[in-house]
């Protein structure tokens, strides 16, 4: 953070930021990893590794709403997502039992394979990556650390924005 950063943003905290920006970059970098194992490996985009992993999760077929929902993504996106799962062979799409105007989703033995190669590989990494750098009470500091932090934002999350704050620029002037 620059030495002036609380002054140019009164009412900011250079601290607080640098938290901020730190969780993000921590969470960028190994969502990245991830996302780039499952690309090389077996050609997944993040969002068809995450489809297959609730699909599997799930263990039964589900409705392209219930993962979009798990996803947090559109329909729109759900479906680009299935077609090119289907088109690779991890996933097929059923006629709902209940309901001809619905369709179910389940992953097929190609993508439950995927999932079961991909997952242990994943979380041996983060293993790796985690206690390299802290040992198991700093990892139980960082959970708690982070719940407060967690905990913090649920009680903040209904706070109107703070709308007028200022920031003091020392712009040299132009000519």
């Amino acid at each position: 953070m620059d030495p002036d950063f609380e002054d140019e943003f009164p009412g900011a905290s250079a601290s607080a930021t640098e938290c901020y920006a730190n969780i993000v970059r921590t969470g960028d970098l190994l969502i990245g990893l991830h996302n780039e194992q499952a690309r090389a490996d077996h050609g997944l985009s993040a969002t068809g590794k995450q489809a297959l992993a609730v699909l599997e999760g799930a263990r039964e077929p589900l409705e392209p709403g219930v993962i979009a929902e798990r996803l947090i993504i559109t329909s729109g996106s759900t479906t680009s997502i299935l077609d090119t799962l289907e088109r690779a062979g991890l996933v097929r799409r059923m006629p709902h039992p209940d309901d001809r105007r619905k369709l179910l989703v389940d992953i097929t033995d190609e993508g439950v394979a995927i999932v079961d190669e991909l997952l242990p590989s994943l979380h041996q990494r983060e293993r790796t990556i985690f206690e390299d750098a802290l040992t198991p009470a700093e990892q139980r500091t960082l959970l708690a650390l982070l719940a407060k932090v967690q905990a913090s934002i649920a009680e903040h999350a209904d706070d109107p924005p703070t709308r007028g704050a200022v920031r003091v620029t020392r712009r040299p002037s132009r000519l």
